[in-house]
């Protein structure tokens, strides 16, 4: 009886010592580490209701006052105009030659660029509303 005895203490204590023993091995992939959530939410902002901006029409100019701001430079020109007869916009189409620009000559109803190389381009405000452009 007694070996019997002793061979249960045995056997137990070999069982928990190969329990202790026992190797490391890793379960599975190793933890991904986790963010750490913010003790307050994110304040949601919403998007600012903004208007587009205002399209300011461009006012046309009288022809005094495109005399007055104007620098003849060579190129293809479209400018709103009021016409001096009627009273209304109109869009005015001309192209000013490379060259010597000799004067400028504005009257009631017409501008007259002036070159030196006789290309003048002169642009005539008719009576029934219309604009007639003669030149390069």
């Amino acid at each position: 009886m007694r070996s019997l005895l002793c061979l249960g203490v045995l056997a137990s204590v070999a069982s928990l010592a190969s329990a202790q023993f026992a190797p490391n091995v890793p379960a599975g992939p190793p933890p991904v580490p986790q963010p750490v959530p913010d003790l307050l939410p994110p304040a949601v902002v919403p998007p600012a209701i903004v208007p587009p901006p205002a399209i300011i029409p461009a006012r046309p100019m009288t022809i005094d006052e495109f005399a007055a701001t104007f620098k003849p430079l060579p190129g293809r020109y479209e400018v709103l105009l009021i016409h001096p007869k009627t009273c209304c916009p109109v869009k005015v189409c001309f192209t000013l030659p490379c060259g010597c620009l000799c004067n400028m000559k504005v009257s009631k109803h017409t501008i007259r660029f002036v070159y030196k190389c006789q290309r003048d381009v002169v642009i005539r405000f008719i009576l029934c509303g219309k604009v007639w452009v003669r030149g390069c």
